[in-house]
């Protein structure tokens, strides 16, 4: 385990990253598992990368990519020895999400999620109670929005996740993963404006997002170096609407002529009205 977790972390502490992620090695590797002891000492590992090695990188691309690989590598196990090979005490799934901020991926693994949630235990309790703290990963994600104290929203939101039609996880986890590889290489053409942080009743001056427009010619919303596309949902002559693609819950950012930002529901309530940097 400690051979293994150190060639690990000196791979990231380069600055080459995997072109793809090695699914037919992990697969084999997953497959040769042979008792509960063996597949016991699989979830321990990829526990202990988390914990030791992924929580602490501070490199967004590095970051992203070693959690999609968690995330392949956990759906395989589903994948190969089903869901009686994970106990209501493993939380690696749950971890997997919450460290991971990359929306298309934590839409692919939300079956994953879901079958959890059938067996019980440690996903009923962490964070709060389910679907508390699942619920706040993929909101805080794609909208850096908190869901804290509004349990209210609770049932729509995991209707609308449970509407997902995520057919494979792996490959559409892979998919993801060459998603953010093609986002790395683009380039910033424009700033269009800046607000800064807010995912709940208090401002964070010290961090700001953005929207911005890429070498792609497509706009993008920029929180802490990760970038959603963006699409155009209604153009008026004082304001645009806009809405990340393929995000979750239906909810749109309003952008004014004069800068103000607000982040609305599906029915158009507005949820946050953010406040301009200077």
């Amino acid at each position: 385990m400690k051979l293994y977790l150190s060639i690990l972390t000196l791979v990231f502490s380069t600055n080459l990253l995997p072109s793809q992620i090695p699914v037919e090695t992990y697969r084999e590797e997953i497959s040769s598992l042979n008792g509960d002891q063996e597949i016991f000492n699989y979830w321990k590992k990829l526990e202990a990368v988390d914990q030791e090695i992924l929580v602490n990188l501070t490199d967004v691309r590095k970051a992203d990519s070693l959690s999609i690989d968690q995330m392949i590598r956990t759906a395989l196990v589903f994948e190969i020895h089903g869901t009686n090979k994970y106990t209501k005490y493993n939380s690696v799934p749950i971890i997997n999400l919450s460290h991971n901020y990359v929306g298309s991926s934590q839409l692919a693994f939300w079956p994953i999620i879901e079958r959890c949630s059938e067996i019980g235990g440690v996903i009923d309790t962490i964070g709060g109670e389910y679907p508390a703290y699942v619920l706040e990963s993929v909101s805080l994600t794609f909208y850096n929005y908190s869901l804290f104290a509004q349990e209210s929203k609770y049932p729509e939101l995991l209707e609308h996740l449970s509407h997902e039609h995520t057919t494979n996880v792996v490959a559409e986890l892979e998919e993801s993963f060459q998603t953010q590889r093609t986002l790395s290489n683009l380039r910033l053409i424009e700033v269009m404006n800046s607000w800064y942080n807010q995912s709940y009743k208090e401002i964070d001056r010290s961090k700001t997002f953005s929207l911005v427009e890429m070498s792609d010619g497509k706009v993008y919303i920029n929180h802490h170096g990760r970038f959603q596309q963006l699409d155009l949902i209604q153009g008026l002559h004082d304001s645009q609407t806009y809405r990340i693609v393929n995000e979750p819950f239906g909810w749109s950012y309003i952008y004014r002529n004069d800068g103000s930002l607000s982040l609305v529901d599906k029915d158009g309530s507005i949820l946050m009205e953010y406040t301009i940097a200077d």
